[in-house]
């Protein structure tokens, strides 16, 4: 006989059975989609340019060509899209570009001769290869101390500078610091660990960062949802694929790389652009270490927002967009 005992059901029976195949096949599946990690944002796309001997890879939001161009720089370990939440809220305004730096996210590792001005010249050259005409350049952590440095040693570059929780105070110390981490850094730069004994390094060896590598995205998550419960989930999830894309900085040059990015002594009075520092939440003595290292600087505009830690564009995005919008209507009249 010709039919089966599906086409001898009745429509309606026969729509039931199909959703229950649906509902079951999901449930039992192996990819269930809330253990999956996102892709690219609705109206986003992504691509790779050829910067200072690397393939730079970024994420552009919905494009905006009529609108200032905005380049994003993020911190160690992170990747372009740990902007996603903030570039949402601007993207409407601005055309934004967000990059994973080198050794992060899809763009190729470190190589034996990067320094610490490396990473600055690849932000230099993604500009210039985009032949991007005065953008805003806004960085987070190390990225913002990239911008800084961008800000100084390059003046005529960009239009405006966002910088978020940048190290500012007693900036001549870091001189005397050591250029590389300690003998066990996998140790001494733990950032969290969770009940199943996950930590997240900045720097180790690379079985080490390969292991980070190799994480659960799941398990990631739920560090990420336990360890930043004001984020959203969104940030949560592409802090996660950030850690498992991670290429680590596995030989003493390239550490020296990144470390050598952040030696921003002196940048901040070289800058001639309007900029904006973001600074996360902090003690009396800090906020006023933080002020006097500004002290002066007429072009230079410093915040802390309150109730916040070093991720405070996730800890507080209202805040921080509206500080942002306000700060760049202003800088784009300059």
């Amino acid at each position: 006989m010709k039919s089966n005992f599906i086409f001898c059901l009745n429509p309606s029976k026969f729509i039931l059975t199909l959703l229950l195949i649906m509902v079951f096949g999901g449930i039992f599946s192996k990819g269930i989609f809330a253990a999956d990690p996102p892709g690219i944002p609705d109206g986003w796309s992504d691509g790779y340019a050829y910067v200072n001997g690397i393939r730079l890879h970024y994420y552009q939001a919905i494009p905006a060509p009529d609108k200032p161009v905005v380049v994003m720089v993020h911190g160690v370990t992170d990747i372009g899209l740990c902007w996603t939440t903030l570039s949402w809220e601007l993207q409407d305004d601005y055309n934004i570009y967000m990059l994973d730096t080198r050794g992060h996210g899809l763009s190729d590792p470190f190589t034996q001769n990067d320094d610490g001005e490396t990473l600055v010249k690849d932000v230099v050259g993604f500009v210039k290869s985009m032949g991007f005409e005065k953008p805003i350049l806004m960085g987070h952590s190390m990225g913002a101390a990239t911008v800084m440095r961008i800000g100084a040693e390059y003046p005529d570059l960009a239009k405006a500078i966002v910088m978020l929780d940048p190290f500012l105070a007693r900036l001549e110390t870091r001189r005397e610091e050591p250029a590389t981490p300690a003998k066990k850094p996998q140790e001494e730069t733990t950032k969290q660990v969770s009940a199943k004994k996950i930590s997240i390094n900045m720097f180790g060896d690379p079985e080490t960062l390969v292991k980070q590598n190799n994480y659960a995205f799941e398990d990631l998550v739920e560090l990420g949802k336990k360890q930043s419960p004001k984020w959203d989930i969104v940030d949560v999830q592409y802090w996660a694929l950030s850690k498992k894309q991670y290429h680590g900085a596995y030989t003493p040059e390239a550490q020296r790389a990144m470390s050598g990015t952040m030696r921003t002594e002196g940048a901040l009075e070289k800058i001639q652009v309007p900029s904006l520092i973001l600074k996360a939440d902090a003690s009396p003595e800090s906020k006023a270490a933080n002020n006097k290292a500004v002290d002066g600087l007429e072009l230079v505009k410093l915040l802390h927002l309150e109730g916040t830690g070093h991720n405070l564009h996730h800890d507080d995005l209202q805040t921080t967009t509206e500080e942002i919008k306000a700060f760049l209507h202003a800088s784009l009249s300059y």
